[in-house]
């Protein structure tokens, strides 16, 4: 399955690399001192006080003081708390689109992208980005990977951006070899202060594989900010946490959503090679969404098929929807969304790639956190043989966001800001004699990320995605479910166990249907309070195929937090 579980780490990335860039901020600039200030009444007076003052060099500390005389200890019930007001992150959604030369003449392969990004500092940005092919005939190719870049203003409205992205994936029979992929850009991009456009130069490159090409690709960046937060912010109110900024502050819901679909194709539907679709289609997925008020959404999706033959098929897309609440205490509401972008492999025909979804579901709330939602649509590839309508069942995690805006929900004084403790751990793993559907078997190696939510203090759930980048398998890429728990710490050392299931296949490895077991246990150790380093050995099991192969894992854990 292609990198089902990329959207939890899209998602995240807003919040972790948030963390990350405050953290080197805060050790580069030990500076932070507090500044005290002296200021004093008409000394002639002498009863008046001495009143001093922290401004933290920042001449405009105290413009919005509360007329009312407000203040933070009031709220918290004279609790003192040395928390500095939080740093809001400006932090970038981008999507783009360019058409790359293919290694057979005359052919050329449209890629979109949708990238997360957070601006490290004045000139450097970084994040997540996913790839897809949408046009030409290489449905189902896909990659993720890291992007950095650097900008430059020229004018009040001209920016020079400059960037590289590094990732693995492929698909569609496309020529990509081990699965590596780089992609270098330069160009200049035009703020319209709501939106960015630019226009780039780029070389997209897989350098054990026979794609090699430059491109001019278009973007469209849409900015924003949101809060960091850290597992030491929980309970505070949110006149401890933002301070006078919680006036201008609102919060907005989020969901994480995973979801089994059963797809049952038209009769016009048909393989790569012209066959027909004997019976209907198994996919797993997950569906992150924001709530851009309180009722219209945005929502990114992806899944892979772990039954019907179509070891591989993967789907990744975007889109927008409005919830309709049709009862007052509002447990029960429609979900009507619109999505489009990538989808194929598993020889499923979707010609270039490009795909559309109308969906509608309907939500219920279990409880505040928790939803059930049932849902059914209609998806289509305009440019293949394939369309299916589908039925769904989707467990969502219902959480908050904070904005500062008022189109949310509002945020009191007073209120519990309570903070989902998560871990982002970036990985490398070794397949040993990773067993192929023709030849014999060979190592490989993949680079994904992990996304785990602590459920509690010794376990967790998580969310894994993995794509080959060397040892002949470019296209297989992997996404898994799964438990983990943490033993007892000795000194600086923890150990660990987990058990996934999930979905793999592409790339000539033998994973069968695709369905897969993922046993491991290994070691952590504690550099800080905000990472570790990680090692394990496990198994990778296939059910019906013959993968059956010793891994070797090794990590670096990120925490990091997020409203609940």
């Amino acid at each position: 399955m292609k990198s089902i579980f990329y959207i939890l780490l899209f998602s995240q990335l807003l919040n972790f690399l948030g963390v990350f860039a405050e953290k080197v901020k805060e050790d580069s600039s030990g500076m932070n001192s507090v500044i005290w200030e002296n200021v004093e009444g008409n000394k002639s007076k002498p009863l008046k006080r001495i009143i001093w003052k922290s401004y933290k060099g920042d001449e405009n500390y105290f413009e919005n003081e509360n007329k009312e005389g407000f203040s933070v200890n009031q709220v918290s019930g004279g609790k003192s708390t040395s928390i500095e007001s939080p740093a809001w992150r400006n932090r970038t959604l981008r999507f783009s689109f360019e058409e790359i030369e293919m290694p057979d003449v005359g052919e050329y392969m449209g890629l979109y992208s949708i990238g997360a990004y957070d601006r490290l500092n004045s000139w450097l940005y970084g994040g997540i980005t996913l790839y897809g092919a949408a046009t030409g005939r290489r449905g189902g190719f896909f990659t993720g990977g890291y992007t950095f870049g650097l900008e430059r203003k020229l004018t009040d409205h001209w920016i020079l951006d400059s960037g590289a992205y590094l990732g693995a994936g492929g698909g569609g029979a496309a020529a990509q070899g081990g699965g590596l992929m780089l992609r270098p850009h330069i160009g200049l991009k035009y703020d319209f202060k709501w939106s960015v456009l630019g226009l780039n130069y780029s070389f997209v490159d897989f350098p054990n594989g026979e794609i090699s090409s430059d491109a001019i690709a278009l973007s469209f960046d849409i900015p924003f900010t949101s809060p960091t937060l850290n597992w030491q912010d929980d309970d505070l109110t949110a006149a401890d946490y933002f301070g006078v900024d919680s006036r201008n502050v609102s919060r907005h819901r989020s969901h994480l959503a995973a979801r089994v679909r059963a797809y049952y194709p038209s009769s016009d539907s048909k393989t790569t090679s012209g066959g027909s679709f004997d019976d209907s289609l198994g996919l797993v997925g997950v569906d992150y969404t924001y709530f851009l008020d309180e009722n219209w959404f945005t929502t990114f999706e992806t899944s892979g098929a772990i039954s019907g033959g179509v070891g591989g098929y993967a789907e990744l897309l975007a889109g927008i929807g409005y919830r309709l609440p049709l009862t007052n205490d509002d447990r029960l509401a429609l979900l009507p969304a619109l999505t489009i972008g990538g989808a194929g492999g598993g020889a499923v025909e979707t010609g270039g790639g490009f795909v559309a979804r109308v969906n509608l579901g309907m939500e219920y709330k279990l409880s505040p956190d928790l939803s059930m939602i049932i849902d059914g649509g209609y998806l289509t590839a305009p440019d293949g043989n394939f369309d299916t309508p589908y039925v769904g069942f989707n467990l969502a995690y219902v959480m908050e966001s904070f904005a500062k805006d008022q189109k949310g929900a509002p945020l009191k004084e007073t209120d519990l800001i309570q903070i989902n403790k998560w871990r982002f751990r970036p990985a490398h793993q070794w397949y040993f004699d990773a067993q192929r559907k023709n030849g014999s078997p060979r190592d490989m190696q993949l680079l994904g990320g992990k996304i785990d939510w602590m459920v509690g203090d010794w376990w967790y759930l998580t969310g894994q995605g993995l794509s080959a980048y060397e040892g002949g398998a470019g296209g297989y890429s992997e996404g898994h479910w799964g438990v983990g728990i943490l033993g007892p710490s000795w000194k600086n050392w923890q150990l660990y166990g987990e058990m996934l299931i999930g979905a793999g296949g592409g790339g000539g490895v033998d994973s069968g249907s695709a369905l897969l077991y993922k046993p491991s246990i290994g070691l952590e150790y504690n550099l800080n309070q905000d990472f570790n380093l990680q090692t394990g050995i496990g198994k990778v099991i296939s059910k019906e195929g013959n993968l059956d192969a010793n891994t070797l894992d090794v990590s670096l854990i990120w925490r990091f937090g997020t409203p609940k």
